[in-house]
């Protein structure tokens, strides 16, 4: 048994691929008791049941939380939220961890959060200091930032925001993006054989998810993007991608089940392990949508995306990142121009050796000790 207890909780494939590699170095490491708590869209059905792509990795699973979720308006993901923080509140009354990892902004992980941090229970940071105008995870993430002893960063001006918000320079680390990182790394014999039989034809990849602090429409966002697709791909074929779990997702969702039924260049996958998203986007002509992995991940694949909306709005990116309104025709410019563009593509997120970093940092964390006292550290 190792003598440091560690945690990571996951709601979501959002949360849980881009760590994978952090959380194996930890899970080897024979001083560290390694588990993973799953909770969020992982269970269910609707969402792919993510949960069995974890059991594929080999982590034990200490917990499961199923929260029987309804996205369609914001009452019942309040009502999911409430249920987290009662069950989780309960779990850590009798289950004490030396460090709590959680990474980034999902609301799930503010209830699993809240619960940790009135059971005195230290949290670890991943992501934080980031902004994202569009959506609710804005003012989630920086509510976990304040709940949270330590954290890691994925750029120096999200290090600087953290530290704005009141925390200690001396706990607050760059290390870059794991997503970043993972996308050189790459393990073919993984993907799964559905992705690669379209490598040998054009796509392109959407991922696109709900705003929730705006006052857009998101059936009407749905119609203008599947009109820029219908418009612009009679030589191509269409990838769409599950959305998250967020409210409205239901709209998305249904939206491309519909168009995939009635169009033959058009197919509809809910969950991929890391490795055959990462694979898929690699070998895709663009990322079109509003997801983190666009901006993050995508231009280490070495590829573009097309980010539409005001989701991911504030948000570091590079020069493969092209910001679009959702208009059909801005969509369809935005396509064709994608294809003159050869410039070399740079990843403010990207830092080499990125999990080992990660790791090596967390152990010496739990060497030093961990406190749940920290005071508010004041800009002079």
């Amino acid at each position: 048994m190792g003598k440091y207890k560690v945690g990571y909780v996951t709601g979501s494939r959002a949360d849980y691929g881009i760590v994978k590699n952090f959380l194996k170095l930890l899970d080897d490491d024979k001083d560290i008791e390694f588990s993973v708590l799953v909770t969020g869209s992982h269970l269910e059905d609707k969402f792919g049941h993510s949960i069995d792509i974890i059991k594929q990795d080999k982590f034990r699973i200490s917990l499961e939380v199923p929260l029987n979720i309804l996205s369609d308006n914001n009452v019942n993901i309040i009502h999911c939220m409430a249920n987290a923080l009662d069950l989780f509140g309960k779990y850590f009354e009798n289950n004490k961890f030396d460090l709590l990892i959680i990474l980034g902004d999902r609301y799930e992980m503010m209830a699993v959060a809240i619960a940790a941090s009135m059971q005195r229970i230290p949290i670890l940071h991943l992501h934080g200091g980031e902004v994202t105008y569009g959506n609710y995870d804005e003012f989630i993430r920086h509510s976990i930032t304040k709940m949270s002893q330590y954290h890691f960063t994925s750029t120096e001006v999200y290090r600087k925001r953290v530290i704005q918000l009141g925390e200690n320079p001396k706990r607050v680390f760059y290390l870059g993006a794991l997503g970043a990182e993972n996308c050189c790394k790459i393990d073919e014999s993984k993907v799964i054989k559905k992705v690669k039989e379209f490598v040998c034809k054009k796509y392109w990849v959407v991922a696109f998810h709900p705003e929730t602090l705006t006052d857009v429409n998101t059936k009407e966002q749905v119609n203008e993007i599947l009109g820029a697709l219908y418009e612009n791909t009679d030589d191509t074929e269409v990838i769409f991608m599950g959305t998250n779990a967020d409210t409205n997702s239901d709209i998305i969702r249904s939206s491309w089940i519909k168009y995939v039924d009635e169009h033959k260049n058009a197919y509809y996958i809910e969950n991929l392990n890391v490795d055959s998203f990462l694979y898929l986007v690699k070998n895709s002509i663009a990322l079109i949508g509003n997801s983190s992995s666009g901006i993050i991940e995508t231009p280490s694949l070495g590829r573009y995306t097309i980010n539409i909306g005001d989701r991911q709005k504030g948000r570091v990116h590079g020069n493969s990142v092209i910001d679009v309104s959702c208009d059909r025709r801005i969509i369809g410019n935005a396509m064709k121009l994608i294809a003159s563009r050869t410039e070399e593509i740079n990843n403010p997120y990207y830092v080499e050796n990125t999990a080992e970093k990660y790791y090596k940092k967390t152990k010496d964390i739990l060497e030093q000790g961990v406190s749940v006292l920290k005071e508010f550290y004041d800009l002079i």
